[in-house]
């Protein structure tokens, strides 16, 4: 059998249909498949990044693949289809067979037409077959991989356990950060939520005259931005333009800092970032 150069969608499938759990390592990050129809593509696969989101990439970009934990690359993949086929598996994973039907699958082989290499198999049925279809057991019998995963001796178990701890390690970290910016927005929040409280209650304390409170903007006055403020960027020019949030200080004359309270993955800005703007960049909402 020959030997494949680089990750497919066959061998990234074989992995996938035996229901382990299943990532890519492409560009310095992990990427979870959470399905066969994540690579039904031949060419392009998609996997899940750790913030949630689907993300593209090529399958010649695979530099390895973690497989419960296990670091396989494609050398692993192709020395433990080599030990696998050449029927290196442990003995009390298999009975012995009886020499008249070895002797008759021999046979058989004989007779039987050249099959191409599992890295580089072709549609046997059609090119509109599903991934899940072409590697089906009718067509290939027992998935390779799950094979694999079943040795007593398992050629794809070749991590080591300090591998192990530092991708637990980098996980966990990842997760306390997380939590720890979570924690100081959600504190930044309930102190500028009290701030304001009490400046509404100040507010409110003040005298009105003719019923009509004193905004600052009367005679052509500059409104003059105060902590507890909802703003809004309104410069175009600007890379956080569209931001809105909570005024939470004015670091010095003729500037804003405030709480943004909106945004996503595809903005410059998330919820619970501090920006400092100038006065002119922002308005009151």
């Amino acid at each position: 059998m020959a030997a494949a150069k680089a990750f497919n969608n066959i061998i990234l499938g074989q992995f996938v249909l035996t229901g382990v759990p299943i990532k890519v390592y492409v560009s310095g990050r992990f990427l979870t498949i959470t399905d066969a129809d994540d690579i039904e593509d031949p060419t392009i696969g998609f996997g899940m990044d750790g913030d949630g989101d689907m993300v593209q990439f090529s399958y010649l970009e695979v530099e390895f693949v973690s497989v419960q934990g296990n670091k396989v690359d494609i050398a692993t993949y192709n020395k433990g289809m080599e030990t696998l086929y050449a029927g290196d598996e442990a003995p009390a994973d298999k009975e012995p067979e009886d020499e008249d039907d070895s002797a008759e699958e021999e046979e058989e082989e004989e007779d039987a037409p050249d099959q191409p290499p599992m890295s580089d198999h072709y549609n046997p049925k059609g090119k509109n077959m599903k991934l899940k279809d072409l590697i089906n057991e009718n067509i290939l019998g027992e998935l390779p991989s799950s094979k694999l995963i079943k040795m007593k001796w398992n050629p794809l178990s070749e991590i080591s356990q300090d591998e192990v701890d530092a991708e637990i390690e980098g996980a966990e970290a990842a997760m306390d950060a997380a939590k720890a910016k979570l924690k100081a927005s959600q504190a930044a929040m309930k102190n500028t939520m009290k701030t304001s409280k009490e400046k509404v209650k100040a507010a409110k304390s003040q005298p009105i005259d003719d019923g009509v409170v004193d905004t600052g903007m009367s005679a052509g006055k500059e409104y003059t931005f105060g902590t507890g403020d909802i703003v809004n960027d309104k410069d175009p020019g600007c890379p956080h333009f569209g931001s809105k949030g909570i005024v939470i200080d004015l670091p010095a004359t003729g500037e804003v800092k405030y709480s943004v309270t909106n945004g996503n993955h595809s903005t410059s800005y998330r919820p619970g970032d501090v920006l400092t703007k100038r006065n002119d960049q922002l308005e009151k909402i």
